[in-house]
C-alpha cells in the first residue's frame, strides 16, 4: 500500500459580492497620497462587525517596490478586507466529508478576500494524508474536484451570502446615516450602474454567484517520478513528457494546475498571490461578457418596436459607454499589475495569462462592446431618418396647401385687374378657371413629390 504522505490542494473560487467602489477616484487618491500596501484601503468596522463566522485579518503581503517579496499592485488589485471563514461539518457537503474521513483529510484554511467590482475570492486549503495509490485514484476519479466546488458553493450560500445581504440592507436603512458616511467610498449595492446583474435582496443565494472553482497543487520535483506523479499529470490533463514538465515547472489548465518547486510552501504563497490577480481579472471579464450579451439582446426590443423612445436608446448607449470606459480602466489597471509583479509571481501571472487567453478575452469584450455601440448608432440613425421623413411629409403637406393657395390667389387676382395690354404672368391665370388652377397646382405638386421620392431612393 505504501506509506502515507501529505498532499495539499488549494482552491480559489471567484464569487459575487455587493462591494463596489469608485475605482477611478480610488486609483487617483492612491496615486496622490503614494499609498503603500493596504493603507487606507480596508473597509470600515461597520462592514461586518457582528459576524460570528468571519474574522478579519490584515492582508498578509506588503505592497510597493521594497524587496522581491513585494509586488507593486494598483489599488484595484488590492483587497479591501480579508476574513478567516469559520466552517464546520454542517457547511461541508457530504461528498467532501466522506473523502476527508476516508483519506484522513482536513480543511486547514478558508479565507475570503473582498475586491472591487463585486468580486470576492474564496481560498480553501485541504490536506490529505493517504498512500500514493489512494491519492492517485482519488485525483483521477474527479470526485474530489466536484466535492471541492460544491463545498465552495455551500460556504457561500450558508455563511458569506447572508453577510453580504446584511451589508446591502444597511444602505436602505434611513437611520444609518453615520454608517453611510463611513461607507461613502462604496457604492450602494442596490443602485449599481455597471454591475447591475447582481442583487442581494433575495433570501437564497443564486447558484450563478459562485463563478467557478480553480484548484492547484504544488509538489517537489522528485514526486513527479512516482506513481502519484503519474496521477497528477493525468489530473491536469498533461500529455507531454515529464522532462518538459520539469523544465517548465508548471502545467496550467482551465481548472487544475500542477506546479513543481523545491519549496512547496513558499511556492504555494507565490501562486496564491499571482493567481489572485488573474482570477480577479478573469472573473471581471466573465461578468462583463454576461452584461454585454444581455445589453445586446435588449436591442431586439428596440429594433422591432416603433413605440420605444429614442431617449431610452440614448440611455442604453450611455450605459454601454460607461461599461466600456470602466472595462478599459480595468485593462489598464491589469497591465499595471503585470508590470508590478515580481520574482516567481511574475512567472505565475504570465503562465496563467497565456493558458487562460486573457488577452483574447479582453479583445472579445471590447469587440462585443463596439458591436453594441454600432448597432445602437444604426438604430438611432434609423429613428432620425424616420423622424426626418415625418417632418418632410408635414412640410410637403404645408407646401402643397400653399402652392394651391398661390394658384387660386393668382387666378382671382387676374380677374380683378384692368386690361393693360401688357402680357404677363397674370394673363396666363386669366385663362384658367379656379378648378383648373387647383388641378394644375395639384399636378405640379404630384410631379414634385415623385421627384423627391425618386431622389431619396
Amino acid at each position: 500500500m505504501g506509506s502515507p504522505q501529505l498532499l495539499k490542494i488549494r482552491t480559489l473560487s471567484p464569487m459575487r459580492s455587493p462591494i463596489s467602489a469608485d475605482s477611478e477616484r480610488r486609483a487617483a487618491e492612491a496615486l496622490r497620497t503614494h499609498a503603500q500596501g493596504n493603507e487606507g484601503a480596508t473597509l470600515p468596522p461597520e462592514f461586518m462587525p457582528d459576524s460570528m463566522a468571519l474574522e478579519a485579518f490584515e492582508w498578509p503581503w506588503a505592497n510597493g517596490y521594497g524587496t522581491l517579496a513585494h509586488d507593486n499592485l494598483p489599488s484595484f488589485f488590492q483587497p479591501f478586507s480579508c476574513y478567516h471563514v469559520k466552517i464546520d461539518e454542517k457547511v461541508c457537503p457530504e461528498s467532501l466529508l466522506a473523502l476527508l474521513r476516508k483519506h484522513s483529510g482536513d480543511i486547514v484554511t478558508c479565507c475570503l478576500y473582498l475586491y472591487d467590482d463585486t468580486v470576492a475570492l474564496l481560498q480553501m486549503d485541504v490536506v490529505f494524508e493517504a498512500s500514493a495509490n489512494d491519492m492517485g485514484a482519488l485525483l483521477e476519479s474527479r470526485v474530489l474536484d466536484g466535492a471541492l466546488s460544491e463545498c465552495a458553493k455551500n460556504v457561500y450560500r450558508n455563511i458569506i451570502y447572508p453577510e453580504f445581504r446584511r451589508y446591502a440592507s444597511s444602505f436602505e436603512k434611513s437611520d444609518t446615516r453615520s454608517t453611510k458616511s463611513a461607507l461613502n467610498r462604496f457604492r450602494n449595492p442596490n443602485k449599481l450602474e455597471v454591475f447591475r446583474d447582481v442583487a442581494f435582496s433575495i433570501t437564497n443565494a443564486p447558484e450563478s454567484y459562485v463563478l467557478w472553482t480553480g484548484r492547484y497543487i504544488i509538489i517537489s520535483p522528485e514526486t513527479l517520478d512516482s506513481v502519484l506523479g503519474d496521477s497528477l499529470c493525468r489530473w491536469v490533463s498533461y500529455s507531454g513528457s515529464k522532462t518538459a514538465l520539469l523544465e517548465n515547472r508548471q502545467m496550467v489548465g482551465s481548472g487544475n494546475i500542477l506546479a513543481l518547486s523545491d519549496a512547496p510552501e513558499a511556492a504555494g504563497e507565490d501562486w496564491l498571490r499571482g493567481l489572485s490577480i488573474c482570477q480577479l481579472y478573469n472573473a471581471i471579464l466573465y461578468i462583463y461578457g454576461g452584461i454585454l450579451k444581455s445589453s445586446y439582446s435588449k436591442l431586439d426590443e428596440y429594433a422591432g418596436s416603433s413605440r420605444r423612445k429614442s431617449r431610452e436608446l440614448n440611455t442604453l448607449m450611455s450605459d454601454i459607454t460607461r461599461s466600456l470606459d470602466h472595462l478599459e480602466f480595468t485593462r489598464l489597471e491589469f497591465n499595471e499589475a503585470l508590470v508590478g509583479v515580481q520574482a516567481e509571481r511574475a512567472k505565475v501571472v504570465a503562465a496563467a495569462y497565456d493558458a487562460w487567453k486573457l488577452g483574447d478575452l479582453i479583445a472579445t469584450a471590447l469587440e462585443r462592446t463596439d458591436l453594441i455601440r454600432s448597432r445602437i448608432t444604426r438604430l438611432l440613425e434609423a429613428r432620425t431618418s424616420a423622424l426626418n421623413r415625418s417632418v418632410e411629409l408635414i412640410l410637403s403637406g404645408i407646401g402643397g396647401v400653399a402652392l394651391i393657395d398661390l394658384f387660386i390667389s393668382l387666378t382671382m387676382a387676374s380677374r380683378n385687374l384692368r386690361e393693360d395690354e401688357i402680357p404677363g404672368l397674370l394673363d396666363v391665370f386669366l385663362w384658367l378657371q379656379p378648378d383648373g388652377s387647383i388641378a394644375l397646382s395639384t399636378a405640379l405638386l404630384c410631379v414634385i413629390s415623385i421627384y423627391i421620392y425618386q431622389a431619396r431612393r
